[in-house]
């Protein structure tokens, strides 16, 4: 991404109570490519309340390089132009988070403290791909980094061919409709009402399920 951290917004604009980590550029990194690479050019919002164990997760995501944007309280819309989001969690924070619940547009990393122990019945309602427990060493920031987006592209190709199956399933139910539609308005068999839903189609350069969603909703409106 080229658009500078300055310039990134929260909610839209810049959230109240947000500072950046650093005027300065992230440290540079050792050159390399591959996956570790480019998580450690990714751009990290961190919300956190801004007390010392906060300071200590910022600065180790920024010793793996990443440029990171640190906030409290959390967003009360998703975040967008991030390439992650490292969330404290707790009961509270999902409350004014709801976006951590449901749909997430980003890879989400819970922030634990694991000397209080894990909240499992907070993390079971968050949508959390990954669990990072302070205190935190870079390998395990870069590790959990991984984790979460590989989860996040395996959740988002599911929901996808989800959407593709209810689609089909819908299509298939709209052609079996107007199959109905012209075997009763017009004394067709079922194999010839299918024919000339094809034929429409064809003529038409449309697909069938187009052609008979169109009769589905003309007979919809006649009726």
């Amino acid at each position: 991404m080229n658009t500078s951290l300055s310039s990134r917004s929260v909610d839209g604009a810049t959230a109240d109570g947000s500072r950046q980590a650093s005027n300065a550029p992230p440290r540079a990194v050792r050159a390399g490519g591959g996956v570790q690479s480019e998580l450690r050019r990714s751009t990290v919002l961190l919300a956190h309340p801004n007390d010392g164990q906060g300071d200590a997760v910022l600065r180790e995501v920024r010793r793996l390089g990443c440029r990171v944007e640190m906030v409290w309280p959390p967003p009360v819309l998703p975040p967008l132009g991030f390439d992650f989001a490292l969330v404290a969690i707790d009961a509270d924070v999902l409350l004014a988070a709801p976006w951590l619940s449901g749909a997430p547009p980003v890879p989400v990393v819970a922030v634990v403290d694991g000397e209080k122990g894990l909240p499992a019945d907070v993390l079971r309602l968050s949508n959390a791909q990954a669990v990072l427990v302070k205190p935190c060493q870079p390998p395990a920031v870069l590790t959990n980094l991984a984790l979460a987006r590989q989860i996040f592209s395996y959740e988002r190709r599911l929901l996808n061919k989800v959407a593709k199956l209810e689609e089909t399933l819908h299509a298939s139910r709209q052609i079996e409709q107007a199959k109905h539609i012209l075997m009763k308005q017009r004394n067709l068999r079922a194999n010839e009402a299918y024919d000339y839903l094809r034929q429409q189609a064809m003529s038409k350069q449309k697909s069938i399920a187009v052609i008979s969603a169109a009769l589905v909703d003309a007979y919809g409106l006649i009726e």
